[in-house]
């Protein structure tokens, strides 16, 4: 016989159990919600590992390419309608095949070629020095059998105005590979406000070139547009006029990124094509004046590149990037650091610039977040020294596959201020001219 001691036991186990499955059944919903949450967020983050994969937004030659991305892809999709009709089960089964396939990399159809290795030795800084006045007007490199000629002069801007909206302005000047001026020139301008309009003014007008002893300049008047470039040692300034708008911005440099050290005879980042020239990050500043208002822009960031590469001597660098890929063009400047770094198919190459003291980085890595909007940049250089630098793009223009916006981050644990970033990133085939997450720069 059961004794009262073991009756109430069990009464208030019975309860207990009760109890539970109440409060289980009360909760039924609120689980179920969280399984479904839980599972959207799941669709959310391998749609963006797709992305990433499909848009090559990450270092194929690190870590290969994924082969079987739109199968993923189809997976997700159908994980999706899974979920809507209420088979939980059966949409996590489709998410765990597809993470497989997301994580599953190749290096088997790479490109195997040995390029220029400016970072194998860092402290060797080769030939590089502060871009000259006659570095400035040249129009090839070098001389001889390993003479380069000038593809372009580029600038670029980018800061935040006193509306609080960000602005941003780009220039360029193509030679590519003639030795001389070959139309169009092109201004271009947009602001965070209305970020997917990119305002560009085309210049068929072969520009005046007026040379000096300290500086060069190009002007252009053409159907009541008017385009000033002028650039000296450490400073250019642009100016462009219409009827509704005027825009001038300068840019200040304290040093000069060569690739592959200025080591004659260029660099070769990709087979048959061989490239040179200096780029020079640095401060910017600028006003754009609209028919309803002023906008200054002060701290900014400015960058100007003096690419050579073409000619006789090898295919022009952006047709071999269309065939070898993984550019990682990125430029970028705080109140704490500044710098360039070049990433070209198997290419590594970058100078960083801080505390007064140049240096070549001992290594790059990159660490994608979202595809075509962001990514973690982490460098190291000099004696011990760290930068974790944050990319974020506001900004970009697609057929051009630029992209700008802000930098954030630290050196050495100090926090960066008043950072920004230009990216060109141009993956195997061209695939992100028309990316998925083209709508993000709409945010």
């Amino acid at each position: 016989m059961m004794n009262k001691t073991t009756f109430k036991s069990i009464v208030l186990l019975l309860a207990l159990i009760f109890i539970i499955s109440g409060i289980a059944c009360a909760g039924g919903k609120v689980s179920q919600d969280d399984t479904t949450a839980t599972i959207l967020q799941r669709i959310s983050d391998l749609q963006n590992r797709y992305e990433i994969c499909k848009t090559q937004w990450y270092d194929i030659y690190q870590d290969g390419l994924v082969s079987q991305a739109d199968d993923a892809a189809k997976l997700i999709i159908d994980a999706r309608s899974d979920l809507s009709a209420g088979n939980a089960v059966s949409a996590q089964k489709l998410l765990d095949a597809a993470e497989v396939m997301l994580n599953t990399y190749s290096k088997a159809n790479m490109p195997v070629y040995q390029p220029s290795t400016p970072m194998k030795d860092p402290g060797n800084l080769g030939n590089i020095h502060f871009g000259t006045i006659d570095d400035l007007k040249a129009l090839s490199l070098y001389s001889g059998d390993n003479a380069i000629p000038r593809w372009n002069y580029w600038y670029n801007f980018v800061g935040t105005g006193s509306d609080g909206n960000q602005y941003m302005a780009y220039a360029y000047l193509n030679h590519h590979g003639t030795g001389h001026v070959t139309p169009p020139t092109v201004f271009a301008y947009s602001s965070s406000a209305n970020p997917s309009v990119v305002t560009k003014i085309e210049f068929k007008t072969i520009p005046t070139y007026t040379p000096e002893n300290d500086k060069i300049t190009w002007s252009i008047q053409e159907d009541g547009k008017s385009f000033t470039y002028s650039l000296k040692q450490g400073k250019v300034f642009l100016e462009y006029k219409d009827a509704n708008v005027q825009i001038q911005t300068t840019g200040y440099y304290k040093y000069s990124f060569w690739y592959n050290k200025n080591i004659n005879g260029g660099a070769l980042m990709m087979p048959g094509a061989i490239s040179a020239g200096f780029e020079q990050p640095g401060a910017g500043e600028a006003t754009f004046r609209f028919k309803d208002k002023t906008v200054t822009c002060k701290n900014g960031f400015s960058e100007q590149e003096n690419l050579f590469c073409g000619g006789p001597r090898s295919a022009d660098y952006r047709s071999a990037l269309i065939k070898y890929g993984n550019e990682w063009w990125v430029a970028f400047h705080s109140d704490q650091i500044s710098g360039l770094i070049c990433v070209s198919g198997r290419y590594k190459d970058g100078g960083i610039y801080y505390k007064d003291k140049y240096y070549v980085p001992k290594s790059i890595n990159i660490t994608p977040i979202v595809a075509n909007d962001s990514f973690w940049l982490d460098v190291e250089f000099g004696d011990n020294n760290k930068l974790h630098f944050k990319a974020d793009a506001w900004g970009w223009d697609p057929k051009l596959y630029e992209h700008w916006g802000d930098g954030s981050g630290d050196v050495n644990g100090t926090k960066l201020t008043n950072g920004y970033v230009w990216l060109e990133h141009i993956p195997q085939g061209g695939v992100n001219a028309s990316p998925p997450t083209a709508a993000q720069k709409n945010k």
